[in-house]
């Protein structure tokens, strides 16, 4: 079980970024406005994150693009990020 919530986390970090506000962290999901990217995320009530996309780039947090396409749809629409393997870095 610790395996599969490692490898969620790995997944889970590709589509977040961190902002430095006021000597804060703040931890925003990657998407939309954010580097006019042409996918969106959002929390579910699944208790998952969704993208409307099957197939999108996230990132390390060294700006690496990584490749990832998402296996388990969402039953509000989309895909959960969390079902997602890296296909291409």
């Amino acid at each position: 079980m610790e395996e599969l919530i490692e490898k969620m986390e790995k997944i889970l970090y590709l589509f977040h970024h961190i902002h430095h506000l006021d000597g804060k962290h703040e931890v925003h999901h990657c998407g939309g406005r954010h580097r006019n990217l042409s996918y969106n995320i959002k929390h579910c009530e699944c208790g998952k994150h969704t993208i409307n996309k099957r197939e999108a780039k996230g990132h390390d947090f060294n700006e690496n693009s990584v490749k990832v396409k998402f296996y388990e749809k969402c039953s509000e629409g989309g895909w959960h990020i969390e079902s997602g393997k890296i296909i291409k870095k």
